[in-house]
């Protein structure tokens, strides 16, 4: 039996329902599960920002996983950030202007988005509470974690195969659905935001459990030894992970956490379904 000390989640399509909103009686899992010393990160492409404010009375019991690894907070403290350099994201955002495509530039504290782009705001700002229109994203000079291609025309796939593709030699490049592509430092997702929290606080990878529905999860579900992909999730990613999770419409992440918590935080791998 292997004792769960960690779990993280992504949120859209996997801990949150069809309309964006939490499970019920989720507020109280987190109680139990503390009681049990497991902690719960929630580990999105998110800023900190937008994820905090998503649990307005869990701020102390939760890890905060934002820009999918590019920032990991704890209490209030922030355990780790990778700023991208100006020059990098820079050079980004002229692609991204060349393609037609729409930048943003995510800060620690606001996102960034040129100021015709303010159409787009409804859609935006469900991820990214703190916006600040400007003329020219270059003339930006507040830090940044991770630069953001929002694609309109929910054709992320086609073009992290094809224009961004050239940028996966340099940064670390995910699908984060089908509208966005994110790019982040090389080294820099789900996955490695996990192995820092393990080596922080003692945590090998059979005490690690996480779950995702895409491929800016794929690292996490692969780092945790309990990776789950929810039914739902990018059907190609059942070979490349440990185990499946009922539908987020099912609530499947809270299904798995009651079972967490009915054997005392302790698990092995023929408690739940494989992947594969």
């Amino acid at each position: 039996m292997d004792k769960i000390r960690l779990i993280a989640s992504d949120m859209d399509a996997t801990l949150l329902d069809e309309q964006s909103q939490l499970p019920a009686g989720f507020e109280e899992t987190i109680h139990a599960l503390a009681e049990l010393g497991i902690r719960f990160a929630p580990a999105s492409g998110r800023p900190l920002y937008t994820l905090e404010a998503m649990f307005p009375t869990l701020q102390d019991e939760l890890v905060f996983i934002g820009d999918n690894g590019g920032a990991i907070r704890w209490k209030g403290q922030n355990l780790f950030t990778s700023e991208m350099s100006p020059e990098g994201w820079r050079a980004l955002n002229r692609l991204t202007r060349e393609q037609g495509d729409i930048a943003v530039l995510c800060g620690l504290e606001s996102a960034y988005v040129e100021r015709p782009f303010a159409v787009h705001d409804a859609v935006l700002r469900h991820f990214y509470t703190k916006i600040e229109y400007v003329d020219r994203l270059e003339d930006v000079a507040a830090p940044a974690d991770k630069f953001t291609i929002y694609l309109p025309q929910h054709n992320a796939q086609q073009a992290y195969d094809t224009v961004y593709a050239s940028q996966r030699s340099i940064y670390s490049v995910a699908v984060a659905g089908e509208c966005w592509v994110d790019i982040m430092n090389p080294g820099v997702h789900k996955g490695a935001a996990l192995q820092t929290l393990g080596q922080l606080w003692g945590l090998p990878s059979e005490s690690i459990m996480a779950f995702g529905d895409t491929y800016n999860d794929a690292e996490m579900l692969r780092t945790a030894k309990y990776g789950f992909l929810m039914e739902n999730g990018s059907e190609p990613l059942r070979q490349k992970v440990p185990f499946l999770a009922p539908s987020h419409r099912e609530a499947g992440v809270m299904q798995v956490l009651h079972r967490v918590l009915a054997q005392n935080g302790c698990v092995c791998p023929e408690d739940f379904v494989p992947a594969h």
